[in-house]
């Protein structure tokens, strides 16, 4: 599969190629697909896009109606959850693929790329681990201890795309992250870098500095809240919003201005935000986005 080259702003949602490696008209049965991942807090329905649950708490909208272009359908997400999943096909690859400190001496592959960037114990690990529930084979190490993640962790979802499990910046950050991070996002060809907030607590220094600085680069970036199981909806709305606005004042116009929500431990959003990858990738077509 040729890799796909990510635009440079995410001004209006570019309408990506669809490779036909995913037959829409195939509707899944399954309720909970990532009973894998530990449910301590159940939700009734995993193919939904969690802003919809919170926005009768607030009478304005918590994300403008013009930011909420990507609106995929439940057949569409379903068949979005299918490609992290493993289902004894000829030719399905799933693999952990390496760990490299710098970008020099890893190797480039002909897939597009998603890396997953944030604060130590932010919950990139986890939402990995989350996302290959179905794929047991597949082990993302996970750690309760901030920065456990030193390298750039490089997963192959099926040859589709690539999934990159970078280093946290913060507490107990590796020393060379500066350098291995900022030098993977500036020479990567075909990736997109996904910054992940803290849905208990919003915009932390930390963040403010390192999302300023990718948004410098002007690179394509896309906003994820995680952890929303554990924070009460009124302050998952009020960091979620905080979030929105520091984007916003920041003029990071290289930021899709649609953020996702999730939660690695009960998979609420995980089924959406699969589905934007899918289609950042160019490996599933969205009928609304046609």
């Amino acid at each position: 599969m040729s890799g796909v080259i990510l635009p440079k702003s995410f001004a209006l949602l570019r309408k990506w190629p669809c490779h036909g490696l995913l037959a829409l008209s195939w509707s899944c049965k399954r309720t909970l697909y990532v009973t894998k991942v530990r449910l301590n807090q159940p939700v009734s329905d995993l193919f939904t896009n969690p802003v919809d649950r919170l926005q009768p708490m607030v009478q304005i909208p918590i994300i403008p109606n013009s930011d909420m272009a990507f609106r995929p359908s439940r057949d569409e997400m379903e068949a979005a959850s299918l490609m992290f999943e493993r289902r004894n096909m000829k030719g399905e690859t799933f693999q952990f693929l390496g760990s490299w400190p710098n970008p020099h001496i890893m190797p480039k592959w002909d897939v597009p790329e998603v890396a997953f960037i944030g604060k130590s114990n932010v919950g990139k690990s986890s939402l990995l681990a989350a996302m290959f529930a179905q794929v047991p084979d597949v082990k993302v190490k996970v750690s309760k201890k901030p920065g456990h993640t030193k390298l750039m962790n490089v997963f192959n979802v099926n040859n589709y795309f690539h999934l990159v499990d970078m280093p946290g910046y913060g507490f107990n950050m590796p020393d060379h992250f500066e350098t291995s991070v900022e030098a993977y996002i500036k020479s990567r060809r075909n990736v997109m870098t996904f910054i992940l907030f803290d849905g208990r607590v919003g915009v932390t220094n930390n963040d403010q500095k390192y999302f300023k600085s990718y948004a410098e680069l002007k690179i394509p970036l896309c906003i994820v809240i995680t952890k929303i199981d554990l924070a009460r909806p009124a302050t998952l709305i009020r960091s979620l919003m905080s979030v929105v606005k520091f984007r916003d004042e920041t003029k990071a116009d290289s930021c899709f201005p649609q953020p996702f929500l999730v939660s690695s431990v009960n998979g609420e959003g995980l089924a959406f935000l699969q589905s934007f990858i899918a289609y950042v990738t160019g490996n599933l077509q969205i009928k609304s986005l046609s």
